[in-house]
């Protein structure tokens, strides 16, 4: 960050200081945008309690990433470097604003490679139950055994074991095959390529990107990864990989761990969720 640009982010700072202690206080007048980013085969309606929140208070976006609408324009790589392209092409409008990066599981990766390329506009990361499929030593292996189950079984059959297992109460059996419907309406053209690209982007970028990055970093965590890399439920105190991972590379961590929810937590408690944010947004501003 430059002095001019490194001056600009404190006075706005203390501005947003000074309006929190006003009663009448108004996020909106703050001009902070809070950016939801969905997971793999998923789409924004998923946020859809979290912007109904907020947007009397922030600035809310959340958008449905490239090919999640079937669509993919000009044909460009389905990768996390290029959906987040997409979302800092939208971004690039609203420079005047403080970002606030929101990403539930494939979005968390897009959420910290915004975050790195948004440093001087960002004010911190909420980490919505997400993982890390692969490192270096392991990249081959966990790409191989996603290539094998698609061998072994179709790929609609793989999508709806992978997107079942994230529910872990009959109360969401709607929802849950909601979610999994849309999973496998995704083009397999597009997912593919996606998931792959994801098992490398979480081996070879995402530790690199987190170390350019010095922000809070709210992690919002209800599942786990078992050994097959099926959502499991957290139990006991337990120490969950991406927590760790997380913790490891950034010293403004907090973590808020979620007990008999699914990976879904912004459908199964929005309630919850949206208070959870909403007091931490406030206490990053200071």
């Amino acid at each position: 960050m430059d002095g001019k640009a490194c001056l600009k982010f404190l006075v706005d700072k203390l501005i947003l200081k000074q309006n929190k202690k006003n009663n009448n206080f108004n996020f909106r007048k703050t001009k902070i945008f809070l950016f939801f980013i969905h997971g793999f085969c998923s789409g924004s309606e998923g946020w859809e309690k979290q912007l109904n929140f907020f947007k009397t208070s922030f600035t809310v976006f959340a958008p449905t990433l490239r090919g999640h609408d079937g669509k993919n324009k000009f044909n460009l790589p389905m990768s996390i470097e290029q959906i987040t392209t997409d979302c800092e092409n939208i971004l690039n409008k609203h420079m005047e604003k403080k970002f606030v990066f929101i990403g539930h599981s494939m979005g968390t990766r897009v959420a910290i490679n915004l975050a790195n390329r948004f440093q001087n506009n960002t004010l911190g990361l909420v980490l919505v139950d997400g993982s890390k499929f692969s490192d270096s030593k392991s990249y081959g292996e966990v790409l191989n055994n996603f290539e094998k189950s698609i061998r072994d079984s179709d790929y609609s059959s793989t999508l709806k074991h992978i997107f079942g297992s994230m529910f872990f109460s009959k109360k969401f059996e709607n929802e849950k095959n909601k979610i999994i419907k849309r999973a496998i309406n995704v083009p397999p053209n597009f997912s593919l390529p996606l998931r792959r690209n994801v098992i490398w982007f979480d081996a070879h970028c995402l530790e690199g990107i987190l170390h350019e990055i010095n922000l809070p970093i709210l992690i919002l965590q209800s599942t786990k990864l078992d050994k097959e890399r099926n959502r499991a439920p957290i139990k006991g105190n337990e120490k969950v990989n991406f927590i760790e991972f997380i913790r490891s590379n950034s010293s403004k961590v907090e973590t808020k761990i979620f007990r008999n929810t699914g990976h879904y937590i912004s459908i199964e408690k929005p309630k919850l969720i949206n208070k959870i944010i909403f007091e931490w947004v406030k206490k990053i501003i200071g």
